[in-house]
C-alpha cells in the first residue's frame, strides 16, 4: 500500500458482503492511499478484507452493519463508525450483490422463489435507498464527495443475460442511483453507477476490473 496515491489522506466506505467486489475496491482504494472502513452484514468476511489491507500496509477497519435487517439503525451505525475513525468519508461504494432468484416465479417452486425475490429487492433497493440517505448526511454538510453503487449487468438497453428478477431490480437500481445523482448534485456530492458492459452483454467482468471502474469514477482531474 501506498501513502502517496491519488487517494492519500482521503476516506473510503465500502458496503457490502466483504469478499467479491467489495473485497476487491477496498483492496483498490487502500492501495490508492485511502484508509478504508468496510460495512456490511457478515463478521467474519469484513474482518478478514480489513486484515488483508492491514497485512499489505494499509489502513482499515470494519463494523457489522445490516442495512436490509436493521435499516436506519445499521446504517447511521457504520457512517458513524467511519466518521469516527477515520473522518467523513470522501468516497462510498455500495455493493448490494443480491444475485435473486434464478426462476422468475413460473413452477413448483414459486413460494420460495417469492421469498427470495423480496430478499433481493430489500438489499437493492430499499437497503441501498436507507445506506444513501445516512451516507449523504455528513457529505452535504461539507460539500463534496463520491458515492459509486453498483450493479452487474446492464439494464433496458441491452440484452440480459441471466436471472429474470436481476434485470428488474437492476433497471431500478439504475433509476434510483440516477435520480439521487440529480438531487445530490446541487450539494457538492456525485453519485454514480458502476457496472460491467461486456461485448457479450452478460454483464460479467472481474471484480478487480469493477473495482478499477469505481476508482475511475471517484476521481477527478486533479487525481
Amino acid at each position: 500500500m501506498t501513502a502517496t496515491g491519488r487517494f492519500a489522506g482521503r476516506v473510503a466506505l465500502v458496503c457490502g458482503p466483504g469478499d467479491g467486489v467489495s473485497r476487491a475496491t477496498a483492496l483498490a482504494f487502500a492501495r490508492e492511499g485511502a484508509a478504508v472502513l468496510v460495512a456490511g452484514p457478515d463478521g467474519e468476511r469484513l474482518a478478514g478484507t480489513a486484515l488483508l489491507v492491514r497485512d499489505a500496509g494499509g489502513q482499515a477497519a470494519s463494523v457489522v452493519a445490516d442495512v436490509v435487517r436493521d435499516g436506519s439503525d445499521a446504517a447511521a451505525r457504520m457512517v458513524a463508525a467511519a466518521v469516527e475513525r477515520f473522518g467523513v468519508p470522501d468516497f462510498v461504494f455500495n455493493d448490494a450483490s443480491v444475485t435473486g432468484p434464478r426462476d422468475p416465479g413460473i413452477g413448483t417452486e414459486t413460494g420460495r422463489v417469492e421469498v427470495d425475490w423480496a430478499a433481493a429487492f430489500a438489499a437493492h433497493l430499499t437497503g441501498l435507498f436507507t445506506a444513501m440517505r445516512h451516507e449523504l448526511a455528513p457529505m452535504t454538510a461539507l460539500g463534496r464527495g463520491v458515492i459509486v453503487n453498483t450493479v452487474r449487468a446492464t439494464a433496458c438497453t441491452e440484452r440480459l443475460i441471466g436471472p429474470g428478477a436481476y434485470a428488474g431490480y437492476s433497471a431500478a437500481l439504475a433509476t434510483l442511483t440516477a435520480t439521487a445523482a440529480h438531487e445530490s448534485a446541487a450539494l457538492g456530492v456525485r453519485i454514480s453507477l458502476a457496472g460491467s458492459r461486456t461485448g457479450s452483454g452478460s454483464g460479467s467482468g472481474s471484480d478487480e476490473e469493477l473495482a478499477e471502474q469505481v476508482l475511475l469514477l471517484c476521481a477527478d482531474e486533479n487525481d
